[in-house]
């Protein structure tokens, strides 16, 4: 690993607009058949504060009903908003669908990787505060997880040793992780870790990221494009095990602005579900507190709602 660098001057601020895409295979009888799910995005960022959104192409197939994903953050409070697409034939015969849902939570990054594709996009433009307050070489792995819905609890995460390296402006020019032998294994009880077979028990290359160039933009440089690889332990090629890219994920970037008018709370359209994590369930409720709004509440608000409903919960100062 090597040293940080620091930047000079004020803290980046800049808005990337670009295309992210997912590339997989999937297995048929008749041999394997390409898998590519793409997004539009938009990340913003100002000093510690960062906002992103990821806006499903209408012609992908692979839309699974949403419009778009938006994830802010304060520096130590994440916001997270799904916006689903109420005219998608997958959703639209369900009666009293809740068209958008949001979680608060306490966190500076993106707990897993999943179809929003936050976590890559973070690594590009978001992750310089993280890796300054590194102590170790443990970083977030870019494991892929599908149990994110915002009702349910926090997807587990699972550290990797890595090595990285970082360019004059903080932004990540490249990343290797290293699998320790353990993968995430989720059923409906939850994830948890466990051992894969020999040989991959002794570890193997998880995950490459690397930013292919890079953009000027108001003395900085700034990531244009990435490509992020994960790699998986495979039975089925001839020669015996070994590992295979397991998916990919290609970003290029359109434009890079100034920003304006910015806020790293995610915008609410229409009345949003959102659950408070912050909160932990007390003896006179089974779930983290809830309530429909189209304006984010304050920690202050969602408590004296909890105690005019007679709830009890115990407040949290820090979560991973």
């Amino acid at each position: 690993m090597q040293p940080l660098k620091t930047t000079n001057g004020p803290e980046p601020e800049f808005q990337v607009e670009g295309d992210i895409v997912y590339l997989t295979e999937i297995r048929r009888s008749s041999g394997t058949e390409p898998v590519k799910h793409s997004r539009n995005f938009i990340v913003m960022r100002k000093g510690q504060h960062w906002k992103i959104r990821t806006t499903h192409i209408k012609t992908d197939e692979f839309a699974y009903g949403n419009e778009y994903d938006e994830m802010g953050c304060s520096g130590t409070v994440v916001y997270e908003v799904k916006n689903f697409d109420e005219t998608n034939p997958k959703i639209g015969g369900v009666k009293d669908i809740i068209s958008a849902q949001g979680r608060v939570r306490f966190g500076n990054a993106p707990v897993a990787f999943g179809t929003d594709f936050f976590l890559p996009l973070w690594i590009a433009y978001c992750s310089s505060d993280y890796f300054s307050s590194t102590k170790d070489e443990r970083i977030i792995a870019p494991l892929f997880t599908t149990r994110n819905f915002f009702t349910e609890a926090i997807p587990r995460t699972l550290a990797l040793p890595a090595n990285w390296e970082l360019d004059s402006s903080n932004f990540v020019s490249k990343i290797e992780w290293r699998s320790e032998g353990e993968y995430l294994h989720e059923d409906d009880k939850g994830s948890r870790p466990e051992k894969y077979p020999p040989p991959f028990d002794a570890g193997f290359l998880h995950a490459t990221f690397e930013t292919q160039d890079w953009i000027e933009f108001s003395e900085i440089l700034v990531p244009g494009s990435f490509v992020l690889k994960v790699f998986a332990p495979s039975w089925l090629n001839a020669g015996g095990p070994k590992c295979v890219l397991s998916y990919a994920v290609e970003a290029k970037v359109r434009a890079v602005h100034h920003l304006r008018d910015f806020s790293f709370l995610p915008e609410l359209k229409k009345k949003t579900r959102i659950t408070d994590t912050r909160f932990c369930p007390g003896s006179s409720c089974g779930n983290h507190p809830t309530y429909a709004s189209v304006a984010w509440m304050t920690e202050k608000e969602v408590e004296t709602k909890c105690q005019s409903l007679g709830m009890k919960y115990e407040k949290q100062t820090a979560q991973n």
